[in-house]
């Protein structure tokens, strides 16, 4: 259903060519947000704190176990017990298109610290495995696929400065905007002229 909503955008303002990385972009940040939906549910379920370090490591042990687990329609049900969601925004118009990932758990301050760190890395490197041989990312990294994103954009000619993540309030958010047109105005820069 969103990749079909992408496509059309795409297809109506003649950009075929993003949807590969734009429908694998927002997968990516849809799943970033599920897990962090399930983190701070294994944090709740488990009475672990996340700003305790020790427990922080269990949570993230428990994290890993759970993914390897096939029964995901038990744990979609116990996160949605916890009334955790996740919410897809689209905004188009002639001059452009922003896509919003919005889920109501915020990254932990370690997450988004590292979080941050690493796609500083990933902006300052050419490619993956550039980034991925300076020993930057582990194989079971729950973040490297933002890192692709980066390089996903690079590669289509979008400016990766247009991707960004973060908590803002009690959410974590993600977007990507995509200018059609030079009169496209992103975000960040709307708020720089108020």
């Amino acid at each position: 259903m969103i990749n079909d909503l992408i496509l059309s955008i795409f297809e109506e303002y003649d950009k075929k060519e993003l949807y590969e990385p734009l429908s694998f972009s927002v997968r990516e940040l849809i799943l970033n947000a599920w897990n962090s939906n399930l983190k701070n549910l294994i944090f709740a379920k488990n009475n672990l704190s996340p700003s305790d370090f020790k427990d922080y490591i269990n949570g993230l042990k428990i994290f890993k176990t759970i993914l390897n687990k096939k029964d995901m329609d038990e744990i979609s049900k116990e996160v949605y017990n916890f009334n955790y969601w996740i919410k897809f925004c689209s905004y188009v118009s002639e001059h452009g298109v922003k896509f919003e990932i919005i889920n109501n758990t915020p990254l932990l301050p370690i997450e988004e610290k590292n979080l941050r760190l690493r796609l500083k890395l990933a902006n300052a490197c050419a490619d993956l495995i550039e980034l991925y041989n300076q020993g930057n990312f582990e194989n079971d990294d729950d973040k490297i696929g933002l890192a692709f994103i980066i390089f996903l954009l690079k590669k289509s000619n979008v400016d990766y400065n247009l991707f960004r993540i973060g908590n803002v309030g009690n959410s974590l958010r993600a977007r990507i905007e995509i200018p059609f047109s030079s009169l496209y105005l992103p975000e960040r820069y709307r708020y720089k002229q108020r």
